[in-house]
């Protein structure tokens, strides 16, 4: 009589069936014949037939809502009718999708097939394309080049650059720039984000002189070809910028100068853009071209300042906001402050700016600031801000009466900095009965000595523990959403790049490594000099080390993730600034108060 398996064989063979069946189910996934994109095809088809455009899949996830919305006003007004699908199913090699998607359409135009799929075996979706040309005098030789011309950063988005490529109807406009009209914007920019128009440019520099700016979907060809000709005739303290699309919900800037402009080129980008790889939200482009007009602007900041808050308690630069605190919840915070103290008087101003504009520094006493602005000896307060990304506080100047300097001193916010900071300096006012100005110039009242004495125990011992956790903090206070986007771009690029014949997406990207080497031993000294500099004076000095290592640690991240030569050009330009910054920290404080 035959004996079955015991327990333990039935284990094994189980365990071997189940180690089959998974083999089995993973080979069908990635054995399995790729799925054909005619759903999806069918569907553009049906939605393109009413008129060039685009047409992407609901879980298409290689371009935001905005770049569409640009794309179709952009499309809707090109003399050569453009049709866009981005699909999320497979498409077959070669040009097949395309020609599929013109047939079933029927008109003349450029078609573009675009598409990504996840596969099982990759963290990122594998992308292809295709293209045919149906009865328009355009070749497929001309779509190569412009796709080409658009690898690099930043260069323009290849299908908002194409319409102009194949039409020449944005470049001519942006040349006129160099005449009687120095501003222009392209419409259909204006027809999909309508607070971006030709009255926002000359309204921005108004009184700036000798300013050229267009802003564009995109040009064709070279870049710096179709720049040229707005550098005709520039004044030798004239400035040219032009502002296209690039990616990601984002414009990006470049700048031609006169010899005679007291600022380089990598300034006037760090200024728009945040870093020398400039990067315009949508949303913040007002923001931005207020502070590329305050850099050129003849008059002062500070002037513009102390005027205003001759007229209101609150003046913010128009260049910053922290798009949580709006005009009604200011100006009634301004009421409260002026209900407090008569006195009083705060000002947010953009660091950057008038950290260029003061030749790099800016006064190292931390009354100076205020009392620039401050009108007629008030009591005020000035807020130098980081703007971009949403924006921070960076320092504190303020002069006056002892109990409002010290109010202004523990006045703090976090994301909503502008409401907050102004909430919080109510706060300390109210703790340290502020109510109305001294009279005859007496100090008034701080709320006794030792409530003194333990707050300035308390800030002593913060910055001690600020010293001994900043190399960590350094480590884990990049700022999130710059990196994330620089990261997605250089995602973009690479998926481009792998879009391109090997061979020549590989010569690219080794052009690029080749060029980058020669920054690494410039990042790796830059590196150990920030991680070896002695804690500086002074609780600003800390939040500038700070800033400087973070900002450091985000260059590392473009490196890591470089997709083209261009990005190389901002690696050495954000080191040079970088060891600009570092060079002008306070001196450290004496070693006995470490």
């Amino acid at each position: 009589m035959r004996k079955g398996p015991g327990p333990a064989g039935r284990a094994a063979r189980s365990a071997a069936l189940a180690g089959l069946t998974a083999w089995v189910l993973l080979a069908g996934l990635l054995l399995a014949p790729p799925a054909r994109a005619a759903e999806q095809l069918a569907e553009a088809a049906d939605a393109l037939a009413a008129g060039p455009g685009v047409w992407a899949a609901e879980d298409y996830e290689d371009i935001d809502e905005q770049a569409l919305a640009l794309m179709r006003a952009r499309y809707a007004e090109a003399r050569t009718p453009v049709r866009v699908a981005l699909l999320t199913e497979e498409i077959p090699e070669g040009d097949a999708a395309a020609e599929e998607l013109a047939a079933r359409v029927g008109e003349p135009g450029v078609y573009l097939v675009f598409n990504e799929v996840h596969t099982p075996v990759s963290d990122s979706p594998s992308r292809a394309y295709a293209w045919a040309v149906a009865d328009v005098p355009v070749s497929t030789e001309q779509l190569s080049e412009e796709m080409y011309a658009r690898v690099g950063i930043p260069s323009g988005h290849f299908l908002l650059s194409l319409p102009d490529a194949l039409d020449n109807d944005l470049r001519p406009a942006v040349a006129a720039t160099a005449g009687a009209e120095p501003f222009f914007v392209d419409p259909a920019v204006t027809a999909a984000f309508p607070e971006l128009d030709a009255a926002l440019l000359r309204d921005s520099f108004a009184g700036v002189p000798n300013v050229r700016a267009a802003l564009v979907s995109g040009l064709g060809g070279d870049l710096a070809e179709a720049q040229a000709p707005m550098l005709t005739g520039l004044p030798d303290d004239g400035v040219a910028v032009l502002i296209q699309w690039e990616d990601d919900g984002s414009f990006a800037a470049v700048f031609g100068a006169g010899p005679d402009v007291p600022f380089d080129i990598s300034d006037l980008e760090t200024v728009i853009g945040a870093s020398a790889i400039t990067d315009l939200p949508v949303r913040e482009v007002p923001q931005r071209l207020a502070l590329l007009a305050a850099l050129l602007s003849p008059t002062e900041v500070t002037e513009t300042a102390r005027d205003a808050l001759a007229e209101a308690p609150v003046y913010v630069h128009p260049g910053i906001s922290d798009w949580r605190t709006g005009p009604e919840e200011l100006a009634a915070l301004g009421e409260e402050l002026a209900a407090a103290d008569p006195a009083a008087g705060v000002a947010f101003l953009p660091h950057p700016v008038l950290e260029l504009r003061a030749g790099g520094t800016l006064p190292s006493e931390e009354s100076a600031l205020a009392e620039l602005v401050a009108p007629d000896g008030r009591n005020v307060a000035v807020f130098t801000v980081d703007p971009y990304h949403g924006g921070h506080v960076r320092d504190t100047s303020a002069t006056g009466d002892a109990a409002f300097v010290e109010a202004a001193g523990w006045a703090h916010g976090s994301e909503a900095f502008l409401g907050e900071t102004l909430t919080d300096l109510l706060g300390e006012m109210d703790r340290l009965g502020i109510a109305e100005p001294a009279a005859g110039g007496a100090e008034p009242a701080t709320g006794g000595t030792d409530d003194a004495g333990l707050r300035t125990a308390a800030q002593i011992l913060l910055l001690a523990v600020a010293a001994l956790l900043l190399p960590l903090l350094a480590r884990n206070l990049t700022p999130h959403g710059r990196r994330a986007r620089r990261v997605r771009a250089a995602a973009r690029r690479r998926g481009l790049l792998a879009a391109l014949p090997a061979e020549r997406a590989a010569v690219l990207l080794a052009e690029a490594e080749r060029a980058a080497r020669a920054t690494d031993e410039q990042l790796i000294r830059l590196g150990d000099d920030l991680a070896r500099v002695p804690r500086p004076a002074g609780a600003a000095g800390v939040r500038r080390l700070q800033r400087l290592r973070s900002d450091y640690e985000w260059v590392l991240d473009v490196r890591a993730h470089l997709a083209s030569r261009e990005e190389v050009g901002g690696i050495r330009k954000d080191i040079a600034r970088l060891r600009r910054a570092l060079g002008r920290l306070p001196p450290p404080t004496g070693t006995s108060g470490d």
